[in-house]
């Protein structure tokens, strides 16, 4: 199905009642009966809402608050995996980035006068000094080592709960995203890696990631933890007990999957 999302640029634009509304408290969305809050429940603060697309043909609005009105709950969006309609999630995501990045750069980095929306296209401008800000995207590659049939699943002592997950890492200025992976999987547990092939893709709002997956095939040698991030990291093998995973909504777990899928398609065989 074609994503029905897309992006548009109205610095001029207010939401009117049938706009889509991503109200942020924080990091928080502000939701009433799991769904977005609506105009309604806004009142002047929707008057300060940036537009930023269709969907469906609604036009779609973000806004951060600083209080949350009487009625209305709020949640993150990791809360609301499962809960909001996976692509009213995906758009929730979008929002929240780009108001974080349109308030944020309200004010130049470089010379400190304000900053004003252009007209043209999706950044901040600073009239002093020329200066332009866009949203800003840090890359980061997620992804599965294997080896012999087996892949490495990995605890990171800052995860939400006991699960493992494959590894990840951010991009360092002038890496590959190939050349990333191979140094964060020898650093995070000293293996060296071959045969990098990209896996997909994910945009990940927290805050402002793209999560880019790859598979490596890791050569001889034994785990041996260099990050002291990583509390525990074995081996598994499709038959074996697997550990608590990731939620089926991340690129993590689809990773996953796609090797116990792979192998059991080969037993069928």
């Amino acid at each position: 199905m074609p994503f029905a999302f897309q992006p548009g640029i109205d610095p001029s634009a207010t939401p009117g009642p049938e706009a889509l509304l991503f109200a942020f408290s924080g990091d928080r969305l502000l939701v009433v009966a799991d769904a977005p809050a609506g105009v309604e429940h806004l009142g002047e603060l929707a008057a300060t809402a940036l537009f930023i697309g269709h969907l469906d043909g609604r036009p779609v609005f973000t806004v951060s608050v600083d209080a949350v009105p009487e009625g209305v709950a709020h949640a993150g969006l990791r809360e609301l995996f499962g809960r909001l309609d996976p692509q009213l999630h995906g758009v929730a995501g979008r929002a929240y980035q780009l108001v974080e990045w349109y308030r944020s750069h309200a004010f130049c980095g470089r010379c400190g006068h304000p900053t004003h929306p252009v007209d043209s296209e999706r950044a901040r401008a600073c009239e002093a000094c020329g200066a332009s800000y866009f949203p800003r995207i840090n890359p980061a590659v997620i992804m599965r080592v294997q080896r012999r049939g087996r892949m490495l699943l990995a605890r990171n002592r800052n995860f939400r709960g006991p699960f493992f997950s494959v590894l990840a890492g951010f991009v360092e200025p002038g890496e590959a995203l190939e050349e990333t992976v191979a140094r964060e999987v020898e650093e995070e547990v000293g293996l060296e890696v071959t045969r990098v092939r990209y896996f997909g893709s994910q945009s990940w709002p927290f805050p402002s990631q793209l999560m880019i997956g790859f598979v490596a095939t890791a050569g001889p040698g034994q785990i041996d933890l260099r990050d002291s991030e990583i509390e525990e990291a074995r081996w598994f093998a499709p038959g074996d007990e697997l550990p608590p995973l990731p939620g089926p909504f991340s690129i993590s777990r689809r990773l996953i999957d796609d090797f116990l899928q792979a192998r059991h398609q080969q037993k069928q065989r």
